[in-house]
């Protein structure tokens, strides 16, 4: 389906091109685009985890940037989002994006644009793919593989032909082609744990033949989010195996733990294995129940990690975990009110037990069904419930507020910075708190189905 651009894009993008055209003697390459409905006024760079340029946005929401020192290959941009771009020498590759409909509305222009078109229209095959997962997982093992490898290879045909039709480079051939294999591949790692009772039916042999040609310490795909999908899904599937053969009791612990020791055993490129163990780490410690986990976690995480900036992050993490638990006081932070006011948030508490919650206009379906439940526990409640709005625009805040009919609450006045304090990585993170602000849980979700027994029972 070829999509229309407005035409004031067409003007920009004949005039980014020319732009282009006067300095390819310089072999000069670009990259831009344009952001319809920012959440920003800055785009991020990276070529692998490297952030390489923070671009500012115009007064139009669009930006240049001119590459110096430039290294050819995947990059990603972030803008609350983030998405992969392919960039090769005397590329002038130009973006155009809807915030609101961030990966949907993504389309390329320039020199460059239909590798990247190619990348983004893969990513939304594989995410069409993903929906419909649940229901093939319920095939045969046979019949599923079967066709898994049948798309794979229909989706590979198709590759090939646009190879000829656009002339992609061997470079971006070795990434398109991972980023169609890796995600079939990681679908088939999860078919044994989507489907626990036929899993012992699979011939391994045949099933798994794909993993004698995976490259466990490739360094060339960098931060790829399909190759990482399919490493996380393959740990996953051995860890299980390694559990259910050892006869171990599975808990929050020992799961963490017998993935480390597969991704130790899996990988010996330093780089690649220290980014698994502190991506995993970093999993875990996200549902952690107490401090004591936490520790034994990091304990685990020390035994095999060799880079210290992780160590940092991670011990960094565990120290905010003990000091988020039980019987500690909440850390102090400023909240704004509806009326304006900058004011310590323990001076909102009214010498009362509060539940709090969080919310953010990036997930518009939350806001709904938080705020339902928080209606319906807090009828018969000793406990007072106050939402706390996550993001930087205010203005969202308010239109947020006003749709959704919330006649109480606060923003936060430094959210980036009180985000951070409070661990606050899962938009379901709430805090329960004495009347005095100490905590009494920070891992309870007020969507279980037993919150209100279980929030009775820290009296």
């Amino acid at each position: 389906m070829i999509k229309l651009l407005p035409l004031s894009y067409l003007l920009f993008s004949m005039a980014f091109i020319s732009c282009s055209e006067n300095t390819e003697t310089e072999d000069a390459t670009y990259f831009g685009g344009e952001i319809i409905n920012p959440k920003d006024d800055f785009v991020l760079l990276y070529k692998d985890e490297v952030l390489i340029d923070s671009i500012q946005l115009d007064d139009k929401n669009r930006f240049l940037h001119k590459f110096k020192g430039f290294t050819p290959g995947l990059y990603h941009f972030n803008h609350e989002e983030y998405q992969y771009v392919y960039i090769e020498p005397k590329d002038s590759i130009l973006f155009r994006l809807n915030t609101i409909d961030f990966d949907e509305s993504l389309t390329f222009s320039g020199k460059g644009a239909h590798k990247n078109n190619f990348i983004i229209n893969t990513f939304l095959a594989n995410e069409n793919h993903s929906a419909k997962s649940g229901r093939l997982y319920k095939l045969p093992p046979k019949k599923f593989s079967t066709l898994i490898s049948g798309e794979l290879k229909q989706r590979i045909n198709m590759l090939e032909k646009y190879k000829e039709r656009y002339e992609f480079s061997d470079g971006f051939m070795h990434v398109a082609k991972a980023h169609i294999a890796y995600h079939f591949y990681a679908a088939k790692e999860r078919y044994p744990i989507y489907n626990k009772q036929q899993a012992d039916s699979i011939d391994i042999n045949s099933f798994y033949k794909f993993r004698e040609n995976i490259d466990f310490n490739t360094s060339n795909l960098g931060s790829f989010y399909p190759y990482y999908e399919y490493l996380y899904a393959l740990i996953d599937n051995l860890s299980v195996n390694r559990l259910t053969s050892a006869g171990t009791k599975e808990d929050h612990v020992a799961n963490y733990t017998s993935k480390t020791e597969v991704i130790d055993s899996l990988v010996q490129n330093k780089i690649l294995k220290n980014q698994l163990l502190k991506n995993t780490t970093l999993h875990y410690l996200k549902t952690v129940k107490c401090g004591n986990q936490a520790t034994s976690i990091l304990t685990g995480f020390d035994k095999y990690n060799s880079d210290k900036k992780n160590k940092e992050k991670i011990t960094g993490l565990v120290n905010a975990i003990k000091r988020l638990s039980y019987g500690n006081p909440l850390p102090e932070f400023n909240v704004v009110s509806s009326n304006n006011q900058t004011i310590s948030f323990k001076n909102t508490l009214d010498n009362k037990p509060t539940v709090v919650y969080f919310w953010s206009s990036n997930n518009p379906r939350h806001i709904k069904s938080v705020h339902r439940r928080v209606n319906q526990y807090a009828t018969n409640s000793n406990y007072n419930f106050v939402g706390i709005f996550l993001d930087n625009n205010k203005n969202d805040w308010k239109v947020y507020s006003q749709k959704f009919n919330l006649k109480s609450g606060f923003s936060l006045e430094t959210p980036k910075e009180t985000r951070e304090e409070l661990l606050i990585q899962n938009i379901n993170k709430i805090y329960v708190l004495d009347k005095n602000a100490n905590i009494l849980s920070a891992d309870l979700n007020i969507f279980d189905p037993h919150f209100t027994k279980k929030l009775k029972s820290l009296h």
